[in-house]
């Protein structure tokens, strides 16, 4: 029986399945929209988002408040917590999960995923596994430090207008690919907290080729768990999945992280032993 259970955020692409089948706890971020109330982000309304933001309406997320990992942590289940959040550099839940862990009296671990998105996912998806198989906490944390470690993102943007717009981002970061915010297929590797720009492509099948010989690069052979995600581009991500010869899982980007990256997120990321 497990004693820990495994909690995150809902900016992490994570299929409803594994949350279930992996008794995951997700805490929502709130996306704020023009003209409706505020939405609990359930991975659903990418479109309205994408709509939203294209047209220079306001669409803003906020992250959960310390109430809401708190309530989390004290919620009825196993007595150990660990609470993943997505890299400190990227967003604050790292600080708000830790202030609730201090005001709970569970024991609680808080880990800084040193990622986001698919890859925040992957690092959380295998501490889940490992509580599931009934590894104590010193485990469990164990395993994710290792997985956050070891875990890789390579991505393509469609264009850089909503993340320069978003300012979520350093605005240098991508100042190698030239001033103009539309760029076809700009591609990034994010790692270590850290987003590094590549060199942009020309064309979706390009980024397809260059997001896969960078995972054949890094792996050296088979990651231990491959998956890819995208905003609103299914067809495409089924494309780059069946270029890495299969995944684990693909999931749509969360609405959360599209309000500041727009439609088109296409990527994969991986976990190396």
């Amino acid at each position: 029986m497990s004693t820990v259970s495994v909690i995150t955020d809902s900016s992490a692409c994570i299929p409803e399945e594994l949350v279930n089948d992996l008794r995951i706890q997700v805490v929502p971020v709130t996306v704020h929209m023009p003209n409706y109330e505020s939405i609990r982000d359930t991975g659903t309304l990418p479109s309205r988002i994408s709509e939203a933001a294209g047209s220079d309406r306001l669409v803003r997320s906020s992250r959960p408040f310390i109430t809401d990992y708190l309530a989390a942590i004290e919620d009825d289940g196993p007595e150990d917590r660990v609470v993943i959040t997505p890299a400190m550099e990227f967003a604050a839940m790292y600080r708000n999960a830790s202030l609730a862990a201090e005001l709970s009296s569970r024991r609680t671990v808080v880990i800084d995923s040193r990622t986001a998105a698919a890859g925040q996912a992957l690092v959380v998806i295998a501490a889940a596994r490992a509580a599931q198989d009934g590894a104590a906490i010193e485990e469990v944390v164990t395993v994710a430090e290792r997985s956050t470690n070891n875990t890789d993102l390579v991505a393509s943007l469609e264009n850089l207008s909503f993340i320069q717009r978003s300012r979520r981002v350093p605005a240098d970061t991508f100042r190698t690919l030239g001033d103009d915010p539309v760029v076809l297929q700009a591609m990034f590797r994010m790692r270590s907290g850290r987003v590094e720009p590549l060199s942009s492509v020309d064309n979706l099948d390009a980024a397809i080729e260059r997001i896969a010989k960078e995972c054949e690069l890094a792996c050296k052979g088979r990651p231990s768990a491959l998956a890819v995600f995208h905003g609103d581009r299914i067809e495409a991500a089924s494309r780059l999945a069946d270029r890495l010869g299969g995944v684990d899982f693909i999931s749509g980007f969360s609405i959360a992280m599209q309000v500041y990256t727009g439609p088109g997120v296409l990527g994969a990321a991986w976990l190396t032993d």
